[in-house]
């Protein structure tokens, strides 16, 4: 017992030197502005980077667009979907529909995949309804605004 409780710390140790310094990092993010049940605008961002950097970017942008201060700062500029995959498919669904009170919305939803279109569609879809609950892609409908592939 003690022999192979020995035997793993001894290989990873020996292991450590084979490893490399550092991991690359890449990802995206989809960051969006909300106001009132709208969502007025939004920016996709992919960057070789941490996925942090994609968010900034993505607040920066729709800040020089005059977002995060469209009506007395109560508009919101924010990460809706991020992902840390370097390469994959990426898919934005927006959708314009009532509430089931008669309010007019809208939402956009993102999503990515490292496999396939429809799985980057899948995860537009559970993004949507991630922000808005009482959404319904059946029935609310959506259309497909943006495919990339990265």
């Amino acid at each position: 017992m003690a022999r192979s409780t020995f035997a793993i710390p001894l290989a990873l140790a020996l292991a450590a030197p084979l490893a490399p310094a550092w991991a690359p990092a890449a990802g995206a993010a989809c960051v969006v502005a909300k106001f009132q049940g709208q969502t007025l605008d939004y920016e996709l961002v992919f960057t070789q980077e941490h996925v942090s950097k994609a968010q900034e970017e993505g607040e920066r942008r729709l800040r020089k667009k005059g977002y995060g201060d469209y009506y007395k700062h109560l508009d919101i500029v924010r990460a809706q979907n991020l992902t840390n995959l370097s390469h994959g498919y990426a898919v934005v669904i927006r959708s314009e529909f009532q509430d089931r009170r008669g309010k007019p919305r809208s939402l956009v939803g993102c999503g990515f995949s490292a496999r396939s279109w429809e799985d980057a569609l899948w995860d537009a879809l559970h993004d949507g309804q991630s922000y808005f609950w009482g959404w319904k892609p059946d029935s609310d409908g959506y259309e497909v605004v943006k495919k990339i592939r990265f």
